[in-house]
């Protein structure tokens, strides 16, 4: 990118509109003299028709007796173009009235060298507005991505949470994040004996980077929940993928509880967030849910402690789940919320049919203030869940199949191929569930083949904001570039094993090594392929035919 501040080009282009009158003559002979100064003359006759140069000046000589049809042209030209324009004249009415539409005006006679000064600082300013204007391109087609892309992680989120039974008729959930993407997260399943499970996390900061680690958390949430999975299994699994996954600068603090089927009985992990209090009908505390472990992702399995905690919930009681964002939000009077503060709040507003209020009076404490931490509160009402047992479906999971696309350059550069892969294989029996996950790591290996493999990118670009911009400017520029070469994905179900077996095979000459051990996660680049390791099993590059394969277990 251009340094805004680089001196002016050392030759200064000119464009003198000549009215024939002795006034041009002298300012032509003066260019003409004068040094750096490259000069073209265009008659009034001709102008504004002739075509002038987008970097050059327009020099517009209007002695006192030009023509009234002339002036007209002249007052039409000057506001219309981004190119610079000089007015020259020797009458104080056109030196004002033109002079207010030009980019500069001088009054005839001139002092010696002013004409050539002038004219190399609007060759500056010309410059500089070439590279504002080149700015503001190149910034708006990345706002462009971001959007874009950030509409599909959107997208992908939705469908990853779609099973979060936040509807649950015995929860009240607040939760309202700082930026689009919630670094917090709030999952609730029920599992197959008419219990129920509820996940509070709060990642390191909030927007996309720690919501990324939300897709990983739920899958393993909802897919344990449907086999109903102790709460210390669930949360060594959590700590498992959290560890493989998060830089060494982000955890994820959390806490887990189970509810029995009767709602009597409360099985919790809690890992470095705020105590959970249970509360009961006259708002009393009764029990903090305090922290007893480290959060998720901060220490190795050897190290992780799965103990949980139990205890008999009375009838009528609620516990109430909230991250720090809540005791830490900032009142428009500059003071935080405070734990005291919102235990009376609860003690204020205690019944189900209270939670609206409540959320108004820190609705109403925090003002205008904006947030500074994600919020997230939730309301667990400690009785009979009325799920009952849930009996698993019959497994129809039908023929064995074998799916495959070649996509040619003309594909990839105006269809999303793969949406339109994810579309076909979602109509086949038991996918349509598993459609996120597929997506998810179907796009991963494409857009490794298509951008490390035929584009010939390199991840290390992304490693500071402007690699990062850069990186995707050189994609675009290779991708509407591309003649040649081809992506072949190959997806083969086998019904007896549950498994699907994919491969994604580019022609191209890039490196796209998916094999590595290094752990991506610590730079800014490679996590979409450490989120594939973890998703997946059997994750290969077979170097010779540039493929990359993996297995998914339905």
């Amino acid at each position: 990118m251009a340094n805004f501040y680089e001196p002016a080009t050392p030759s200064c282009h000119v464009t003198v509109i000549d009215d024939g009158s002795s006034i041009a003559r002298e300012v032509i002979a003066q260019l003409y003299s004068a040094k750096h100064c490259d000069v073209a003359t265009c008659s009034l006759a001709e102008f504004p028709n002739k075509p002038i140069r987008n970097n050059s000046i327009v020099c517009i000589v209007a002695a006192g007796d030009i023509g009234s049809d002339s002036l007209s042209r002249i007052r039409e030209f000057i506001p219309s173009k981004t190119i610079k324009s000089i007015v020259i004249t020797d009458n104080p009415i056109l030196f004002e009235r033109l002079g207010m539409l030009a980019s500069d005006a001088l009054l005839w006679p001139l002092a010696s060298g002013l004409l050539q000064q002038r004219l190399l600082y609007l060759q500056q300013l010309q410059v500089a507005q070439d590279q504002i204007d080149g700015l503001r391109q190149s910034l708006a087609w990345h706002k462009a991505r971001v959007d874009r892309e950030h509409q599909l992680v959107e997208h992908i989120f939705q469908n990853a949470l779609s099973r979060n039974y936040l509807e649950y008729a015995h929860v009240h959930t607040y939760l309202t994040p700082v930026s689009k993407f919630n670094g917090d997260l709030c999952l609730i399943a029920p599992g197959p004996l008419g219990n129920i499970y509820m996940l509070m996390a709060d990642f390191t900061g909030h927007g996309l980077a720690p919501a990324t680690g939300a897709l990983p958390l739920s899958q393993a949430f909802f897919a344990m929940s449907d086999r109903g999975v102790s709460v210390a299994e669930m949360v060594t699994e959590f700590n498992y993928r959290m560890s493989r996954l998060l830089p060494d600068d982000m955890f994820c603090a959390a806490i887990l509880l189970e509810l029995s089927a009767n709602g009597e009985r409360v099985t919790y992990w809690n890992g470095g967030m705020p105590a959970a209090l249970l509360f009961n009908e006259h708002g009393e505390i009764l029990k903090r849910l305090s922290p007893a472990h480290m959060a998720l992702g901060v220490v190795d399995d050897h190290e992780f402690d799965s103990r949980v905690a139990t205890f008999r919930a009375p009838r009528g009681s609620s516990i109430a789940l909230f991250t720090d964002g809540v005791t830490e939000l900032l009142g428009h009077q500059h003071k935080f919320l405070g734990s005291e503060a919102l235990e009376m709040l609860l003690s204020r507003y205690p019944r189900n049919e209270d939670f609206a209020s409540l959320v108004d009076e820190l609705e109403r404490f925090r003002g205008e203030t904006p947030l500074h931490d994600d919020l997230s509160l939730a309301i667990l009402s400690c009785q009979p869940t009325g799920l009952g047992e849930v009996k698993p479906e019959p497994e129809q999971f039908g023929l064995p199949f074998i799916f495959e696309s070649v996509l040619q350059p003309e594909h990839l550069m105006t269809i999303d191929p793969v949406a339109h892969i994810l579309s076909a294989l979602s109509q086949l029996p038991h996918l349509r569930r598993h459609r996120t996950t597929v997506y998810l790591f179907l796009a991963e290996a494409f857009n490794n083949a298509l951008e490390h493999g035929l584009l010939e990118l390199d991840s290390s670009m992304k490693q500071d904001p402007e690699g990062f911009a850069e990186y995707y400017r050189l994609r675009l520029e290779r991708l509407h570039g591309l003649q040649q070469g081809e992506i072949r994905i190959r997806v083969h179900f086998e019904p007896s094993s549950k498994q699907l077996t994919v491969s994604v095979t580019d022609s191209g000459k890039g490196t796209a090594d998916v094999a590595a051990s290094a752990k991506y996660t610590e730079k800014s680049h490679g996590r979409g392929l450490e989120l594939l390791r973890q998703m997946t099993t059997d994750l290969s590059w077979d170097a010779a035919t540039r493929t990359v394969s993996f297995k998914y277990l339905l």
